[in-house]
């Protein structure tokens, strides 16, 4: 897995963003344990073998802040990852000018609709 961390464009201090390269990661959900803690139940997201598959390149979820579950400690999945963590993406990006790179509306806290959630869209060429 491969990354390579930058500021976007738009984006606050503090807020650097990493691409990620790779197609296989930790699940989030279950913290590549392949078991849920609370139920002891196998992961429904990664379907117990402890890794998902995403397209590259991809970002950490800026929603669920790459935990994999919204609201934190909820044990229910993500919307905008589906409990992954990270998203897809088409490069190259920037942050998101309606969210600032957040993930959500400023209004309602749901997810942001001009990114879907993600906190970056595709940059202008």
């Amino acid at each position: 897995m491969e990354w390579h961390p930058y500021r976007l464009k738009g984006e606050r201090r503090g807020m650097a963003r990493e691409i990620l390269k790779g197609e296989e990661f930790p699940c989030a959900f279950c913290k590549g344990t392949d078991i849920l803690r609370k139920t002891n139940s196998r992961c429904p997201v990664c379907r117990g073998f402890g890794l998902v598959k995403v397209t590259p390149p991809a970002v950490t979820c800026a929603y669920c802040r790459g935990r994999g579950e919204f609201p934190v400690r909820s044990n229910i999945t993500c919307t905008v990852c589906g409990g992954k963590g990270v998203v897809s993406v088409h490069e190259p990006i920037e942050a998101c000018p309606s969210c600032r790179g957040t993930g959500a509306a400023r209004e309602s806290k749901l997810p942001c609709l001009r990114c879907m959630g993600k906190g970056v869209v595709t940059a202008a060429r």
